[in-house]
């Protein structure tokens, strides 16, 4: 024992040495490693199990242990994968490991690792668990820790997408059960990339097996395409599948058995039919569980909204079972999809109908035929996915619609509840407000205002039985309670049964509820057509048979309705009227109708003791009877709305009865849709007759007619036509390709009690005439219509006072011959009147009558042609306008213009025509429209002229010539001016149009007056006058003016300017004399007054005028109408004056330079004081006034001979200054020749026709101071 710490000690001693050379070695040895690398390797190789290479191996030791450093490892695994790492560090803690009994790594981090499999990732048994081979016998056991940095895993994903899990960075820590990681992993396929993960996994081992554990990973915008099944790529063609989600995966005994998902935000896209599906969810939560040997999938709250719309708030669980017995006759097997929901609004699930398609394809086209929608508050269904028809269902919904599917009708507003199976179900429903559609069935939708039912069925290997009881359907117009069972045995004939009561409020909507697969379809079409109206209370349903069989023309089966109709319409045949306020009962036997009722109106007209009947439904005939009485107007209108519309329709149109009318009634109508046969005899009493074609109408028509549906033939009628007495008779044919009618007409008629003359005309008329007259009319059956009339007679016994060419004496004969041939469209009306006159015209119809183009011949033998172009064209004899313009203004064209439209294009030719007391010789006037208005064009002798009537535009008057002389009775007392208007009226402006006139060559009254310019604008009760001129060529008057046409308040002005350069050939033109010779003129004139212009009142008189005339000679002062002008101021006596006093120097003429004067008027007085003739001999100035009313003067004149003083210019400008500054001007000039007259001074008053003249100053002349 004494040796024992020694021997301790050398031991301890020689382990220490031991233990330093040894690491002493390896300190020398591990830098030689790489020499070594094929038996290392072989060695690794030999305890994996694989072929393991290496490009380099480098070690060295620290003073924790060694370290080692491998590159470019790489090893073939046994599926066909590889494995290889760029490079390796290890660090080995060789003190740890000694400490611990187990291999301790300082560093362990594998670079650029790339593992590649080709084994599937599934989940199942053990046999495809994670085994402990020797590559994780090493990474889960041998390691304690490793680091993975930029590596890759390749992999086969559950849908066989190869799947890249890119690591950037990994660790791993291993205890001796327990393994736990936590990294970043990013997933990659040949689709992109699909996100970057973290990852937790903290899973045990047991018996050599990671069997159990849990998974946690979490994600943003990952795509899941690749995690999903390969069912779930082969059955839906997914487009996206991205979400940020965090998942928990627990596993145990090696398989998944459960786990939780939390999808924060993401959605998914996959290809539908028709267009592309979109899911996107909102924080949804999601729960797996496996409970063997199946799979269930929870949602507790529905957070998910489908193709933009979001689902209510519900619950969702979803469960598979395995194949398993579902029944039947071969103990069918097959998986079963269990569905458990809440709150599940079903136009939200559209988007999952390709995945029920491919689960159940039977569902699928169930589901794609129906589209429901709706809110299913509880649902519970049990699917056999290979075995469709045993699925089971108990649920309960609101408000739920679908669209018709085979023999299910299709619904809306649907309520109810549902329970059992395909194979035996029970259905509780009710509806309000909602429209069913069930083609094949009904017609139309039924509209259920509120409606109740219970329906049960059973489906099984004996047949299917579908009962309905206690239905109370409330629809429109319709209340039906009753009920129904319908069976088809699986062998034998099916079998209906029907009992229900019917009131209805509205008959013309009972075509609603006639099922046409079982009442078939022309009955159906027949009857909805018939009934259009009336009210029901206790109508009755009895039907009994196989449905396949009716009508039961053998009595297999029954089928009756029993109608009391009230306040009826009903139309026995679709293309006849239907008959209204009918107390009708109908009685509906299998095949057959029977009708009757006591009366009914047949449009206007009242049927009596009427009998219906249709024996056979298969004979397609109706036959009805009736006594008609009622008002004719309504008999037309009656058949034009029935086949007979194109025969006896078309006449009674042409051919319109008024009044009462009496009939007895017998109608064949096939149901087939031939021609109805109508019989039957009409008697006429003081009936009318409306002729259409000729827009006039008889009156008192007696007689009668019979009629076998168009053809009619009466007895000869009597009637008043045009208030006159007429006989006629008619018939009508159907021929084969129109429909024909013929008149005769005959009587002896006055022209001016007919009425349809003007009573300017009438009044000019005296006498009677025979005639005759035929009436034909063609009524194709398709389209249009044409007829002809000729009516002939003799005006032997008329006279006419109207004017020529219309005049006539009684006993002269003229025979008149009538033609219309015509159309719907227009006609040609012809005649002939007399030898020599002929007309020929085209009338145009439509809303207004128009005649089209026409053409009067008064000197002609035959017919003329029409003009080429729409228009009228009268060649008239000498025609008396005056006469015809009284007439026209006594109305005897004011109904024509109401009654026609006529052609604006006229052209009147005549060798004379008389008006405004003139003779317009060869006259031809031709009226055309232009783009803007009308063109009147006149040509004659006296006138060539045309006159542009334009629209919104003042007329314009082209004048080349116009000679108008009128012969005047006896000349005027007075000298008045005539008003060229009547003066019985006052002149109204209303409708007057602006005008424009300019004439080039105008004579008046035999003178010449040359070119005459105006323009004339009216405005209300204004007509102003702009830019007026006449031109002689010797004087040019210029004239603006206004004319006040206003009641009470008349006014006229005129301002203007008058110029010429010689006075006396300007007046010489107009063949007036003037003492006043080769001087120029130039007048500036602004005159008002409050009369009419040709009435120039000198009480209103006012203006002004400024007058001055160039150098001249005034000679004698009494020649022509000229002096009366110099009279005006007393010129004339002033000058006569002058002569006398001093012949010798004035001698026979007086000349001067210019004559100055303003003269202003004011109420009929015009002033003047600044007068001055500058004559050679003396300056003669003047001022005062003359009253133009009383026709006197008060005026002042000074004559200055010569001014050689101061004095003499001073008293000369006390006159005026104009005059004192001309009389300084003229002194200088006549000084020499009055040697002894300064000034002279005159006073001038009295009346204008004898003025005196006094001298009141004679100042001599005074010699120069020296």
């Amino acid at each position: 024992m004494r040796r024992l710490p020694g021997i301790l000690l050398l031991t301890g001693a020689a382990l220490v040495v031991i233990a330093a050379l040894l690491v002493s070695g390896l300190r020398i040895a591990l830098p030689h490693l790489d020499a070594w690398r094929p038996e290392i390797l072989n060695k690794i190789e030999s305890a994996t199990g694989m072929p393991v290479e290496a490009s380099q191996l480098s070690a060295s030791w620290q003073n924790f242990g060694p370290t080692l450093e491998a590159h470019d490892i790489r090893a073939e695994l046994k599926d066909g994968g590889e494995f290889s790492v760029k490079r390796v560090t290890l660090a080995l803690d060789v003190w740890q490991s000694l400490l611990h009994m187990r291999w301790q790594f300082r560093d362990l981090t594998f670079w650029q690792l790339r593992f590649r499999t080709n084994t599937p990732i599934t989940s199942g048994g053990s046999d495809d668990s994670l085994e402990a081979s020797h590559i994780s016998d090493l990474f889960l056991r041998q390691f304690d820790h490793f680091d993975l940095r930029d590596s890759e895993v390749s992999f086969l994903t559950p849908s066989g997408q190869r799947a890249e899990l890119a690591i950037p960075q990994l660790t791993w820590l291993n205890d001796p059960r327990r393994h736990r990681a936590e990294g970043l992993v990013s997933l990659s396929s040949l689709t992109g990339q699909h996100g970057v993960m973290q990852v937790r996994m903290d899973l045990r081992d047991d018996e050599g097996l990671l069997s159990n554990g849990r998974v946690w990973l979490q994600a943003d915008d990952i795509d899941l395409k690749p995690w999903l099944g390969k069912w779930m790529q082969d059955n839906i063609a997914l487009e996206t599948a991205q979400f940020s989600l965090e998942g928990w995966m627990t596993i145990d005994k090696g398989d998944v058995t459960g786990g939780d998902v939390w999808l924060k935000q993401g959605g998914a896209s996959w290809l539908g039919e028709k267009q592309t599906h979109t899911l996107s969810v909102d924080n949804l939560t999601a729960h797996i569980t496996r409970e063997n040997p199946g799979w269930q999938f929870s949602i507790p709250d529905t957070r998910i909204t489908m193709d933009g719309k979001p689902w209510p708030s519900g619950a969702l669980t979803l469960a598979w079972i395995p194949e398993q017995d579902v029944g039947g006759k071969d103990n069918k097997r097959s998986d079963e999809l269990r569905i458990r929901a809440s709150n599940l609004e079903l136009a939200g699930l559209e988007g999952i109908r390709p995945l029920a398609a491919k689960l159940s394809p039977a569902l699928g086209d169930v589901w794609r035929s129906t589209q429901p929608s709706g809110k299913i508050n509880t649902l519970a269904l049990d699917i056999p996915l290979q075995a469709a028809d045993k699925t089971r269902f108990q649920a309960s919904w609101s408000d739920l619609a679908w669209k018709q599917w085979k023999l299910l009708p299709g619904a809306e507003h649907f309520s109810g509840t549902l329970s059992g199976s395909v194979e035996n179900g029970l259905l509780t429903a009710s509806m309000k407000q909602a429209k069913m559609p069930y083609e094949t069935v009904f017609r139309a939708p039924l509209e259920i205002a509120d409606g109740q039912a219970t329906i049960s069925w059973l489906n099984n290997d004996k047949g299917f039985q579908l009962d309905g009881r206690n239905i109370d359907v409330k629809a429109k117009a319709v209340h039906a309670r009753g009920g129904f069972r319908y069976l088809q045995p699986a062998n034998d004939e099916p079998w209906l049964g029907i009992l229900a009561g019917i009131s209805t409020d509205d008959g013309s909507q009972a075509w609603h509820y006639f099922p046409e697969n079982l009442m078939g379809k022309d009955l159906v079409d027949y009857l909805s057509g018939a009934i259009q109206g009336g009210e029901a209370d206790n109508a009755t349903l009895v039907y009994g048979g196989n449905p396949q069989l009716f009508p039961y023309k053998h009595n297999e089966g029954q089928f009756e309705v029993l109608v009391p109709l009230r306040n009826a319409k009903f139309a026995f045949q679709p293309d006849w009227p239907a008959l209204t306020n009918l107390d009708i009962e109908l009685d509906f036997i299998n095949d057959g109708l029977w009708m009757k009722t006591d009366g009914v109106n047949l449009g206007g007209v009242r049927a009596s003791n009427l009998t219906a009947v249709i024996p056979d439904y298969s004979k397609e005939k109706l036959l009805i009877d009736a006594d008609i009485k009622g008002p004719g107007k309504a008999v037309g209108p009656y058949f034009d709305e029935t086949p007979l519309k194109d025969s006896l329709g078309a006449t009674l149109q042409e051919l319109q009865l008024d009044g009462d009318v009496n009939a007895r009634l017998h109608l064949d109508i096939p149901l087939n849709g031939e021609l109805v046969t109508a019989k039957g005899e009409v008697t006429l009493r003081n009936n009318s007759l409306f002729i259409k074609p000729l827009d006039s109408t008889l009156k008192n028509l007696s007689g009668k007619f019979s009629f076998i549906n168009g053809d009619l033939q009466s007895e000869p009628l009597t009637a008043s036509w045009f208030n006159q007495p007429l006989n006629v008779d008619f018939s009508t044919k159907e021929g084969a390709k129109a429909y024909q009618v013929a008149v005769n007409l005959n009587g002896n008629w006055q022209p001016a009690k007919t009425g349809v003359l003007p009573e300017a005309v009438n009044e000019a008329l005296s006498g009677s005439v025979a005639w005759d007259g035929k009436v034909g009319i063609d009524l194709p059956y398709h389209a249009g219509a044409t007829y002809n009339v000729e009516l002939n007679g003799d005006l032997n016994n008329v006279s006419s006072h109207l004017p020529s060419p219309l005049a006539k004496p009684a006993g002269e004969p003229l025979a008149v011959n009538v033609k219309v041939d015509g159309n719907l469209n227009s006609f040609e009306l012809t005649g002939q009147a007399g030898a020599d006159n002929h007309f020929n015209s085209r009338w145009l119809l439509g809303q207004k009558l128009t005649l089209d183009r026409a053409i009067w011949a008064a000197d002609s033998k035959t017919l003329p042609p029409l003009p080429e172009q729409s228009g009228v064209e009268l060649n008239m004899p000498p025609m008396n306008g005056a006469e015809w313009l009284a007439l026209f203004q006594k109305g005897a064209a004011e109904s024509v213009g109401g009654a026609a439209s006529f052609p604006q294009y006229i052209t009147l030719r005549t060798p004379m025509l008389s008006l405004g007391n003139q003779q317009w010789n060869n006259l031809s006037i031709v009226s055309q429209p232009t783009a803007n208005g009308t063109l009147v064009e006149a040509q004659g002798r006296e006138i060539n002229a045309t006159l542009a009537m334009r629209n919104n535009a003042p007329w314009l008057a082209n004048i080349k010539y116009l000679y108008y002389n009128p012969s005047v009775a006896k000349t005027r007392g007075d000298s008045t001016p005539s008003s060229p208007f009547p003066t019985t009226e006052r002149i109204n402006f209303r409708g007057w149009p602006d005008a424009q006139i300019r004439c080039t060559e105008c004579w008046f009254w035999g003178q010449k007056f040359g070119r005459i310019d105006s323009d004339i604008t009216i405005s209300g009760d204004t007509l102003t006058l702009t830019n007026g001129l006449i031109d002689t060529g010797f004087s040019r008057l210029t004239a603006d003016g206004e004319w006040v046409n206003n009641p009470g308040n008349e006014r006229t002005s005129l301002k203007g300017k008058l110029r010429g350069q010689k006075i006396d050939a300007a007046a010489e033109f107009f063949g007036v004399t003037t003492p006043i010779r080769q001087s120029s003129f130039n007048v500036d004139y602004d005159l008002h007054w409050r009369k009419a212009p040709w009435q120039p009142d000198e009480a209103t008189l006012n203006g002004i005028i400024h007058t001055q005339l160039g150098k001249g000679e005034i000679t004698e002062i009494n020649t022509g109408h000229a002096g009366q002008l110099l009279r005006l101021l007393s010129v004339d006596a002033l000058m006569r004056k002058l002569r006398f006093d001093f012949r010798d120097t004035f001698g026979e003429g007086f000349y001067f330079d210019s004559i100055r004067s303003t003269a202003w008027i004011k109420d009929g007085v015009m002033h003047t004081d600044d007068t001055l003739v500058d004559g050679l001999e003396a300056d003669i100035a003047m001022k005062g006034s003359v009253n133009l009313v009383r026709r006197d003067l008060n005026m002042e004149a000074v004559v200055a001979p010569e001014i050689s003083a101061t004095v003499g210019v001073a008293a000369a400008f006390a006159v005026n200054p104009i005059v004192g500054a001309a009389v300084f001007a003229a002194s200088k000039v006549l000084g020499p020749l009055w040697s002894k007259v300064s000034i002279l001074r005159y006073h001038i008053s009295g009346p204008l026709d004898d003025p005196q003249i006094n001298e009141v100053l004679r100042q001599p002349r005074k010699e120069k101071a020296q």
